[in-house]
This record gives C-alpha cells, sequence and structure tokens, in this order.
C-alpha cells in the first residue's frame, strides 16, 4: 500500500505541467515518425483524454491516443507507469489503468513499414485489476491498426517467454474480433533488460502480407499471412503499443515508411 502512495504523490507532481503541454515529436503527415520521449518527467497523455476530448484540462497528445492507460515520460523513456485498476482523472493522480494499456498513433497512412523500439519490461503483476492473469501478458507491438478489431500485433516480451506474430479480424468473443496466430518461437526475456526489436511488415499485391521481426541484426521471426485464415490486411493503418498486467519502459521507436 505505501508504494500505492509514493505513486500517487509522484502522479500529482507530474501532473503540474500545464495540460496544454503536448508531448511526443514526430507530428503527423507523411514520412518517418519519430517518438522522442526526452525532456523533463510528465505525463503525456492518457484514457482521460481519450474519452474526455474537449476537457480543458485533458493531457493531450498530437502523436498517441492511449485508450486505456496512461503514458508517462521518466528519465528520458517512455513509461506505463504502475499497473492498476483505476479509472484514471486528467493528471493520473489517482492511478494509471495501465494493468490493460493500450496506445496507437493519431497517424494511420503506416502500410510497409520498418518500426523500430527499444523495450525494457519492469515487472509482470498479477492479475485481477482490469485483466486477469493470461500467458500471453506482456508488451506487443500493433501494425496496420484499422481499430481495436482489425490489425496485426507483434508480441515482443510475453509471460509465458513466446515470441508471437498474429492478426486479429473483426468478428468474435476478444473485444469485438478474433486473432489468428501466424508464427511463434521461443524467445524468453529478463525483466529489466533493454531489448532492441526491428519489425517489418510488407505486402506483396493484395494477397500476402509478411511480418518479419529481427534483433540485432538477427531473425527472430517471419510469419506470413497468405489469406487462408481471412483477407490479409493489406490497407495502411496506425502503429502502437500494447500491454497487460505489466510495467514497461520504451525508447527510440521510430517509423520508417519502406514505400
Amino acid at each position: 500500500m505505501a508504494s500505492r502512495r509514493t505513486f500517487i504523490a509522484g502522479a500529482v507532481a507530474v501532473a503540474a505541467i500545464p495540460p496544454a503541454v503536448w508531448s511526443l515529436a514526430g507530428r503527423g503527415g507523411t514520412g518517418d515518425f519519430t517518438s522522442r520521449t526526452s525532456g523533463h518527467d510528465r505525463l503525456v497523455t492518457n484514457e482521460y483524454a481519450h474519452w474526455n476530448p474537449r476537457a480543458p484540462d485533458a493531457h493531450r497528445s498530437a502523436d498517441w491516443d492511449v485508450t486505456s492507460g496512461s503514458l508517462f515520460v521518466r528519465d528520458g523513456a517512455g513509461w506505463s507507469g504502475p499497473p492498476d485498476r483505476a479509472v484514471p482523472d486528467a493528471r493520473s493522480s489517482t492511478g494509471t489503468g495501465s494493468s490493460v494499456f493500450r496506445m496507437n498513433t493519431r497517424r494511420a497512412d503506416f502500410g510497409d513499414v520498418r518500426v523500430t523500439l527499444r523495450v525494457r519490461v519492469l515487472r509482470l503483476v498479477p492479475g485481477g485489476g482490469r485483466a486477469p492473469t493470461e500467458p500471453t501478458d506482456g508488451v506487443h507491438l500493433m501494425l496496420r491498426r484499422q481499430d481495436q478489431t482489425e490489425l496485426y500485433v507483434a508480441s515482443l516480451a510475453r509471460r509465458d517467454g513466446l515470441l508471437v506474430v498474429k492478426k486479429k479480424l473483426a468478428g468474435g468473443t476478444e473485444n469485438g474480433g478474433t486473432y489468428t496466430t501466424l508464427a511463434q518461437v521461443r524467445h524468453p526475456f529478463r525483466p529489466g533488460a533493454w531489448q532492441s526489436f526491428d519489425v517489418r511488415i510488407t505486402s506483396n499485391g493484395r494477397s500476402l502480407v509478411t511480418v518479419a521481426v529481427r534483433q540485432n541484426g538477427r531473425e527472430l521471426l517471419e510469419a506470413v499471412d497468405d489469406g487462408r485464415h481471412g483477407p490479409p490486411i493489406v490497407r495502411p493503418g496506425s502503429i502502437g503499443l500494447r500491454a497487460d498486467n505489466c510495467e514497461f519502459e520504451f525508447t527510440d521507436l521510430h517509423a520508417h515508411p519502406l514505400r
């Protein structure tokens, strides 16, 4: 309980920054996208801003839309804050809600793209907050996201030690959609250690989509969507990060369109 009180006090200090201060550069438009996490510690945005877009006290980001949880900058890195079940207020002073964390770019023009980033899982927490404990808990990179029911996802650090690429299409019981595993490989992570990833998604016409995950120049996994589990997602979309029951940080996130 003491740690929770410490966090809330810290969040209030961060929230002293005016709500009008927008965060993380890489404004909309075409070309490369860079999420910068330099500068002072602060609340970037949270689900309150998503659900209350006209609220004068909301912390809005020109780059990111957080539909669940809270996004901070701390010590030069993007940070989820301690995961909890709270419903954040404008400043996330009552908690983060980040036991279920969902963040996607406001830009939705990423088709064939290379995404590089560094990720560090600080800890996995038991479920019971907003979501139960699952083997899939961890950090995931979303690609070609149309909405919450249609996207690709590369699971970069999972509780069960798997690296997985999935496709989600509309229709089903998982927040309105159904996931299909396209490829997976064993790839455990060490909590507290930074990992660098290079993820590329490309299309071959309208019938084939390939997602490749590399680390330190070595290919870890390649997944090919040939349409046998529903039509490939060939339309451009947003990119984003998802986390469940996981406190994490990220930095050096860049998206480079390939065409």
